[in-house]
């Protein structure tokens, strides 16, 4: 008789009956049962033999996404965050100084835009944002101050807040109390601080008014910006926003006065000094709306509030310092010798 020998043959030698087989626990040894590879998300076939085929743990690993980049001490796409900001600066200017009321148009995308962004966010809090009546809401708030001015401002906004109540309660919703007390806060948050804006505009020389405000805020973040990244060793406040320090406050006080001076002199003829105070003040409050943005961000963990501005992250973080900081150069303006 022919032995026939061979992992899938039967041993020459067989075990006794009721004994184990020592040859198919050897062969089994030999030739482990490959193990499968997921595949249920992916366009591949599976192939053992393939050469590129590795069911180990750390090939399964490997397939997963990469980190996030790490911008070093910059923190976001600097390239990236220069041409945005360039292109978004060259096109409230050219419209302040070419077509004033077309600069209306530009709030009105970003108050819509940033106001969608903040709803969204807040809505991670576990309540609902309306978030319809309240971007329609803020615009007409943005129009009915630009036709009628202040007392269209307030009836606007009282019926805008009847509004939201009014919605919510048609939807019978379950933490009415909150979702109407957070909805109010995105309308007076993003709405109401716009519409100081567009009051400004609205006055006699008011694109140039609006010129020097943004100038200056916009001054306050580059200055603290640079400084923050050259030299910031001091944090301001590390619980709510680690990044900003004190030698960042000081290079925003910097570069805001110098800005503010020069536009309060050149621009609308003003006294030298009315420029040094305005461009000491605005820092302090667009500090804050740095802040209070942070605080927020911070507690429904998030890093930005969108993704629609590269290098920037979304409009209402364009918006932060902007915003708080409007009725304050609004009172400046009314109050400091030379302006309105």
């Amino acid at each position: 008789m022919i032995a026939l020998t061979g992992s899938d043959s039967p041993a020459a030698n067989p075990a006794p009956f009721g004994e184990p087989d020592p040859s198919r626990d050897a062969a089994r040894a030999e030739t482990p049962f490959p193990r499968r590879r997921d595949l249920r998300n992916t366009d591949k076939p599976y192939s053992p033999d393939a050469p590129d085929f590795d069911p180990s743990p750390e090939a399964a690993e490997s397939d997963a996404e990469p980190p996030p980049k790490d911008y070093g001490r910059a923190g976001r796409n600097l390239p990236a965050a220069i041409g945005m900001g360039l292109l978004i600066g060259g096109v409230v200017l050219c419209s302040l100084i070419f077509l004033p009321i077309s600069f209306l148009f530009i709030i009105l995308v970003g108050i819509v835009a940033a106001m969608w962004e903040l709803a969204n966010a807040l809505s991670r809090s576990g309540s609902l944002v309306s978030r319809v009546p309240t971007m329609v809401s803020a615009a007409c708030m943005v129009l009915a101050t630009y036709i009628g001015g202040r007392e269209a401002l307030w009836v606007t906004f009282a019926a805008s807040a009847g509004a939201v109540m009014l919605f919510t309660m048609v939807e019978r919703r379950k933490n009415a109390v909150k979702d109407v007390s957070l909805s109010l806060f995105a309308l007076t948050y993003v709405g109401l601080m716009a519409c100081f804006v567009v009051y400004l505009l609205t006055q006699p020389d008011g694109n140039f008014y609006v010129i020097m405000f943004l100038a200056a805020v916009v001054a306050s973040d580059t200055g603290g910006y640079v400084f923050g990244v050259l030299w910031g060793k001091h944090p301001i406040a590390p619980k709510i926003s680690p990044k900003k320090s004190w030698e960042g406050y000081l290079g925003s006080t910097i570069f805001a006065a110098a800005v503010a001076t020069i536009l309060a002199v050149a621009l609308i003829g003003a006294p030298f000094w009315t420029g040094l105070v305005f461009g000491a003040i605005i820092p302090a409050f667009a500090t804050l709306g740095d802040f209070s943005e942070s605080m927020i961000k911070r507690d429904l963990e998030l890093k930005d509030m969108g993704t629609l501005l590269p290098g920037h992250g979304g409009v209402m973080d364009r918006l932060d310092s902007i915003l708080p900081t409007a009725p304050v150069a609004l009172v400046l303006f009314s109050v400091l010798p030379g302006y309105l």
